[in-house]
């Protein structure tokens, strides 16, 4: 109880700790800031400097609403003046003709200016507009066992018309084809000119890209592209299609694509891809230099000049030229692709591509819908400006949620991200204006932030060394200026009152240092806040408002301590010698946590104001209790009660009874005594020999008051068994239920005789008596009857 009581003070302290935390004032967060303008303006966001010669207070430092009541003019008044203003803001808008251009981000331009420390919001909106263009670029693989894959495209050019329909009015079709590095172990050199010749056809010769259709709205020129393309071949099943990709995303004049438009590669292939370093294996080692190498036959001309581009290489071109990519593919190298498409997820999709790529359409619909219903917006923010973004989603969650991006949002919802903007730090090459520019992850949609950095003092004033009243409240050893005094040499501290000799200190920054905590031991990191902003720096040594404490003034004042049982240190009370407790009033004595064993807690807990507080999982008095193991106290008393046990029922062998059951400190003997039942909390069992041979339980239970021990013993007399009478009684039993058996099936007997008899009678009471016609008389006899009836019926001789 007392832990717990303890437990409830240290609560309450750190409420009430909280509670004056909560009601300081600005005043009383910005008065500490007098030495420097640039300081004060950093404290607080509405912290104000005043410059005013005039003024008569202290502290220039403090709201604006005081500064004007203390009579500073406001012409004079510094303030922080965070800014946003929305230069341009167009509304959301759909495609609608060619000559227009969708507006799927707003707003589209925005003025910040940031003071350090503080976070300003900034709202964006983004809808995918219907009917945006799309640029969709097939880029193929037309090796050997591609070329059923061929000819199944080239016949769906009415199908793909259709498709295309059912996402946007407005598209572009290109084409594009590829295989491998012409170059040994990629080919073999004797069939460089017929790379089919092992399958006993004639093919084109091996090449690494061929751009074929720039990106155009014609479907039929697609088409016969298609068909005219041819198949060609290579050695392994690894194909140059990251070469054939970087070609396309690099080549924007050549390929065509349009700025505005969304812009899809669809990459088709049955086989893995090289990378950045297997044109070693051909004698290729230059690096791929990420620039456009086709000439105006579309042939890529760096095939065998520059090795393969690497996956990183390839994600941050798509990123920088916002190209998605789809990985159309057969289910045996799903898995890579799937791997590989996860690295760059906001950019790209991979799907599964049938054996003769007949459901490439579904797949183009499935992929496009997928990138309409994914947004993902980044920045290019310097490193001393934070940008955090918030969305819900479009209502998908209940609440903002920190995240950059949105999944699955239907075509038309429009998604609100919330953007904070904090300015962490000045830059180090002092320029206070940036452009930071927000976008699209897929699109060419962006916001552009024009961002200003306010300075912290941008007081200008002619200095007046000589001005008296200016010397007046600079202690007559500096003079003011913008509010701050310039102290004149020998001189340093915020009102000049500090000689630099005794300090070894030269400028007042220098004696702020020395009023600032140390963060780390070794004294290289320091916090920013002088005096731990709740006290004034003097010469440099800190003066501490009213309740607190410390030589940085980080501490509270104790307010409890008992200066005969505590000292104060830095807010808490540290007993003296002799006491303890969370507020020292408990001697420091262990007597009530010493168990009749000696140990204190039993070696499992802490004393704590005489009471133990037990260890996970030890329970009990003395922490004692152990739930896997046996009671401390139970073997502690067993040989005593085992010995009282033995003497109690006669058994010799237990000849130094007070020995055992006495304390081996105090010499008291245990109280105890034996009881028919017992009732006690905790039980403990002992099991001895009898006299009779016969191993006994019995039980016990223990208390311990004030260092006296009671033993409650409940004693079992286990008797020998009488084997006389237990033959006796098994031989009677037995008779009895041998006789009782006898009688059973005697009785079970005659009921079985009953029903047969019963059964004999009932069939002779049913028996029909048949006469064999052979043994029967053949005399027929006819005896007249005495009297006749006088009735015709009965008598026909009758009248």
């Amino acid at each position: 109880m007392p832990s717990f009581s303890g437990s409830l003070l240290l609560l309450l302290c750190l409420l009430l700790s909280l509670m004056l935390i909560a009601t300081i004032t600005i005043d009383e967060q910005c008065m500490h800031s007098i030495d420097s303008c640039d300081r004060c303006l950093n404290t607080h966001l509405d912290c104000a400097w005043c410059t005013d010669k005039e003024y008569q207070v202290r502290s220039r430092c403090l709201s604006r609403s005081t500064l004007l009541r203390f009579n500073c003019s406001e012409v004079h008044i510094y303030e922080n003046q965070p800014q946003m203003a929305l230069l341009q803001e167009r509304p959301l808008k759909d495609y609608e003709t060619r000559d227009e251009q969708a507006v799927q981000v707003t707003p589209q331009r925005v003025f910040l200016k940031l003071v350090k420390g503080n976070t300003q919001r900034l709202k964006l909106s983004y809808r995918a507009a219907r009917n945006n263009p799309l640029d969709l670029y097939v880029l193929m693989d037309l090796t050997w066992t591609m070329r059923d894959d061929k000819d199944t495209l080239e016949k769906l050019g009415t199908e793909l018309t259709k498709t295309l329909h059912n996402l946007t009015d407005n598209y572009r079709l290109g084409f594009g084809s590829f295989a491998d590095k012409p170059a040994m172990p990629m080919i073999m050199p004797q069939l460089r000119e017929n790379p089919c010749a092992a399958e006993r056809e004639i093919c084109e010769p091996t090449y690494g890209y061929r751009h074929q259709l720039k990106l155009t709205d014609d479907i039929k020129a697609f088409t016969a592209a298609v068909a005219g393309s041819k198949i060609t071949g290579n050695l392994d099943n690894l194909e140059g299609g990251l070469d054939a990709l970087m070609q396309v995303i690099v080549c924007p004049n050549e390929i065509g694509w349009k700025q505005q438009a969304r812009k899809v590669v669809i990459l088709v292939t049955d086989g893995f891809m090289h990378f950045a370093g297997d044109g070693l294996l051909a004698g290729i080692v230059q690096r791929n230099d990420r620039k456009c190498h086709l000439n105006k036959a579309g042939e890529y001309t760096g095939s065998l000049v520059y090795d393969y581009p690497s996956l990183e290489e390839i994600y941050r071109e798509l990123l920088r030229r916002k190209i998605n990519v789809i990985f159309a593919v057969t289910e045996q190298v799903f898995g890579t692709y799937k791997e590989l498409s996860g690295l760059m997820q906001e950019i790209s999709n991979v799907e599964i591509l049938s054996a003769d790529s007949s459901n490439i359409l579904e797949l183009i619909e499935k992929s496009y819908e997928s990138f309409v219903k994914r947004t993902q917006f980044g920045d290019n923010s310097p490193d001393f400006i934070e940008m955090k973004y918030y969305t819900d989603c479009a209502g998908q969650f209940p609440s903002l949620r920190q995240r950059n991006y949105c999944n699955n949002v239907n075509l038309g919802k429009e998604i609100e991200f919330y953007v904070d903007v904090t300015l962490k730090d000045y830059p180090e090459n002092g320029v206070l204006t940036h452009k930071i520019r927000m976008e699209e992850a897929s699109l060419s949609e962006y916001i552009d932030i024009d961002v200003e950095l306010q300075r912290p003092c941008p007081c200008v004033e002619e200095p007046q060394p000589e001005d008296e009243y200016g010397r007046f409240q600079c202690d007559d050893k500096g003079y003011l200026n913008c509010g701050m005094c310039f102290c004149d040499e020998g001189w340093t501290g915020t009102f000049c009152n500090c000689p630099t000799d005794p300090t070894n200190a030269t400028t007042n920054e220098a004696l702020l240092k020395t009023c600032r905590m140390p963060l780390d031991k070794l004294g290289k990191s320091i916090s920013s806040q002088v005096c731990s902003n709740h006290g004034e720096c003097d010469c440099g040594s800190c003066s501490c408002d009213p309740g607190y404490m410390g030589s940085y003034c980080e501490c509270l004042e104790c307010s409890d301590c008992d200066e005969e049982r505590a000292e104060c240190y830095c807010g808490q009370c540290v007993c003296k010698y002799g006491w303890s407790g969370t507020r020292c009033n408990c001697k420091e004595s262990t007597d009530g946590c010493t168990g009749p064993t000696g140990e204190i807690c039993s070696g499992r807990g802490s004393c704590d104001c005489g009471v133990c507080s037990c260890q996970e999982p030890y329970k009990g008095t003395f922490c004692e209790i152990d739930a896997e193991k046996d009671n401390k106290l139970c073997l502690f008393y067993e040989p005593c009660v085992t010995c009282l046990i033995e003497q109690k029922q006669g058994i010799e062998g237990c000849k130094n009874l007070s020995e055992i059951c006495s304390n081996a400190e105090s010499h008291e003997r245990f109280t105890y005594g034996f009881v028919e039942e017992l009732d006690a909390e905790i039980m403990c069992l002992v099991r001895i020999v009898n006299k009779h041979g016969i191993q006994c339980d019995s039980y016990f239970g223990y208390q311990v008051i004030d260092h006296a021990n009671y033993l409650a013993i409940q004693a079992v007399e286990c008797e020998p068994a009488n084997y006389y009478a237990i033959f006796g009684s098994i031989s009677l039993i037995t008779l009895l239920l041998g006789l009782f058996v006898i009688w059973l099936v005697w009785c079970c007997l005659r009921m079985k005789d009953a029903r047969e008899y019963a059964r004999f009678h009932e069939e002779q009471a049913n028996n029909v008596r048949q006469e064999n016609p052979i043994y029967r008389d053949p005399v027929g006899r006819y005896e007249v009857p005495k009297a006749l009836s006088a009735k015709f019926d009965e008598n026909p001789f009758a009248s």
